[in-house]
């Protein structure tokens, strides 16, 4: 895709190297992947450990809904704990409790208790689901904000965050591989099911992730920055009504539409093409995918932009919609892996670009909660996006008309980001680099 502006000229290492010496930095970069990793792992392994101990897919999709749901519903809640109370209080609190209930959960399932109990307990643990990304975020913005002389490198946090993000659902899935492939020998000398004992391995690792990794990033300076705001409780809608906000959150929703119908698509296409290696070609293919976003991420995050970000956002997103479409016109799983690497290219920067207006828009005391209302758009859309494309590609549309369905969605997010004073005011030109938002650092 032909990048949406011409950077200026920087050097890419000096920019990452900078960013690394701001303080707080290195904790915010490497504990967060550490306390994000079962991000990456946990959807599949419990797929895969519900499967095994009911012998339904139905009863397993239903326990990994049951997860995302809730903790879609809840998210902002969190967000505005953290912004009230400091997000270096509430967030290990949460992770403690998703550990807890995560390995309550594991221990449900491992005893066979019945579906709609293990349903009861997946909610739960996704209603104390660490609001990690949100909180991250945040400290990024309060970090590069104005008057800290960092306005510059910006960019090359969110882009760095986005990235990092990424590798998450790279490194996860590898992770829960390598625990199965451990597991079989284990399970030949015990008597064991394999099946179970890789699994539950790899949650039992992600709830520590979760609940030694937050509790590790709380305790470092960046989030201790993200000052509580404890005068009067924020009520209502909360940051839903600063402006322009809505309307961000539905370029975010046709976005996370897309994102939660692309797996299903690549799945019904690999189906179509490779048969009985279906299963592991859609796992290849969707690694390719998010390799290529994170390649793209690290490039965008290196240099300066000046084109306004509303902008970089409508070209980003009509070339994530040209992309989709060129998926459809693919003959075989391997064109469609060379398509993937590069229409990927486009996704950590549209996340970057996202994230950098909503550090704009929203109001400095409610950063964290304006960030999980990003969560909970893109858990709710994905899921949305999953069920509608699974109902395209089982009719006669097939993989292609779940493809042109990803298409659609983000060509309509790109004609919504580009409506005159949708996502900017009017005639206003913005600097991208030295983000005028109110955020003020001690």
């Amino acid at each position: 895709m032909t990048a949406p502006s011409a950077p200026a000229r920087s050097r890419p290492a000096s920019r990452y190297a900078r960013l690394w010496r701001v303080p707080g930095a290195p904790l915010l970069l490497v504990g967060g992947v550490v306390a994000r990793l079962g991000q990456g792992v946990t959807v599949l392994a419990w797929i895969l450990l519900v499967r095994e101990t009911t012998g339904s897919f139905a009863d397993a999709a239903l326990v990994g809904a049951s997860v995302s749901l809730a903790t879609a519903v809840t998210a902002p809640i969190g967000g505005r704990l953290a912004d009230r109370f400091g997000a270096h209080r509430v967030l290990p609190l949460y992770g403690a409790a998703y550990a807890t209930a995560q390995l309550l959960l594991l221990a449900a399932t491992l005893t066979r208790q019945p579906v709609p109990l293990l349903c009861v307990l997946a909610a739960l643990s996704g209603a104390v689901f660490p609001a990690i990304s949100p909180a991250l975020r945040a400290a990024w913005t309060v970090l590069t904000g104005q008057g800290t002389g960092r306005e510059d490198v910006r960019s090359t946090a969110m882009a760095a965050e986005s990235t990092l993000f990424e590798l998450v659902f790279v490194v996860g899935p590898l992770l829960l591989s390598a625990a199965m492939l451990v597991a079989d020998p284990l399970a030949a000398l015990t008597g064991s099911r394999s099946g179970i004992a890789g699994p539950a391995a790899a949650i039992v690792l992600a709830a520590v992730c979760a609940g030694g990794g937050t509790a590790v990033l709380a305790r470092g300076r960046a989030l201790r920055q993200l000052r509580p705001h404890g005068g009067t409780p924020t009520r209502g809608l909360g940051p839903l009504r600063s402006p322009r906000m809505p309307a961000l959150l539905l370029c975010a929703a046709g976005v996370a539409f897309s994102f939660g119908a692309s797996p299903v698509a690549v799945a019904a296409f690999a189906t179509e093409h490779d048969g009985d290696r279906a299963e592991a070609v859609t796992g290849v293919l969707i690694a390719v995918w998010s390799l290529g976003s994170a390649a793209a991420g690290l490039w965008y995050g290196a240099r300066t932009w000046q084109t306004p970000l509303t902008r970089q956002l409508t070209w980003l997103l009509a070339g994530l919609s040209a992309g989709y479409a060129a998926w459809a016109l693919s003959p075989n799983s391997t064109v469609l892996g060379g398509v993937l690497l590069l229409s990927g290219a486009v996704i950590a920067p549209a996340m970057t670009v996202q994230a950098g207006l909503m550090a704009r828009i929203a109001p400095a005391s409610m950063l964290t909660e304006a960030y999980t209302w990003l969560t909970t758009v893109n858990l709710s859309l994905a899921a949305l996006g999953s069920a509608v494309t699974g109902a395209i590609v089982d009719g006669p549309a097939g993989a292609a008309g779940g493809f042109l369905a990803c298409a659609g969605a983000a060509a309509a997010a790109a004609v919504l980001a580009a409506w005159p004073g949708v996502l900017a005011p009017r005639r206003v030109r913005e600097v991208v680099d030295q983000p005028a938002d109110p955020v003020q650092v001690p």
